[in-house]
């Protein structure tokens, strides 16, 4: 088991700043062509605004780790990493107006989520029995709580690498802490969850640190920095 380490960082970015159209092109033209074209493909501004947010903080933590974005590969199922560099790894999520990114030595997942609701049908396919009455025993805003649920499933889908094709109810919480998973298809016994609720948002990283880190810093995205 690993405690908090210091080269783990959370980097947020509110992608509001973006609305900003001048601001929005300066960070646009930083990007390489595979995030620039990612962000073209789609119709609405606010998610291109969503898309580059996620990579300016990918910018940003290479920049700090002397790494540039030409070293990008991707996985099987289209997760990206560093190709040659198996000591720093990143994992990058989004939702509402809000890109995150995890930077770790070892890998990592990472799921933000604004709160939605949740209904019966939605909850009975997505939650296990034992998951649902934790939160009805924990959480006045059931929606809060399922939120939170379901970035955690995410954040562990996403460390494998597999994204929500494995199926969220093959994964079973435990909630004790510290927080764990059980899923017979893949290993979890050496992972743990740091959960965050910042604002009316739910944030978990998925890594082998029973403490990934402190608070996720705010990353201000102005014309020239890095």
């Amino acid at each position: 088991m690993m405690t908090t380490d210091g080269n783990n960082h959370i980097y947020l970015l509110d992608t509001k700043w973006l609305e900003d159209e001048e601001l929005f092109a300066a960070w646009y033209q930083k990007m390489p062509p595979e995030r620039r074209q990612k962000t073209d493909r789609f119709r609405f501004a606010k998610d291109q605004r969503l898309s580059l947010g996620a990579g300016i903080l990918l910018y940003h933590a290479l920049s700090q780790a002397g790494i540039g974005e030409n070293m990008l590969s991707y996985g099987e199922n289209g997760k990206p990493f560093l190709a040659g560099r198996s000591d720093l790894c990143f994992n990058l999520s989004h939702s509402g107006q809000v890109a995150a990114c995890a930077v770790s030595e070892r890998p990592v997942g990472i799921d933000i989520e604004g709160k939605r609701h949740f209904d019966e049908s939605l909850i009975r396919y997505v939650f296990l029995e034992p998951e649902i009455v934790w939160i009805e025993n924990h959480f006045e805003d059931a929606d809060a709580g399922y939120t939170a649920l379901w970035t955690m499933k995410e954040s562990l889908m996403k460390n494998w690498g597999t994204g929500i094709s494995l199926g969220p109810k093959k994964i079973c919480m435990d909630m004790n802490e510290p927080i764990r998973a059980q899923c017979e298809e893949y290993p979890s016994e050496k992972l743990f969850f740091t959960w965050f609720a910042i604002e009316d948002y739910q944030l978990t990283v998925c890594s082998e640190y029973k403490g990934f880190s402190g608070e996720p810093e705010w990353f201000i995205p102005m014309v020239g920095r890095q």
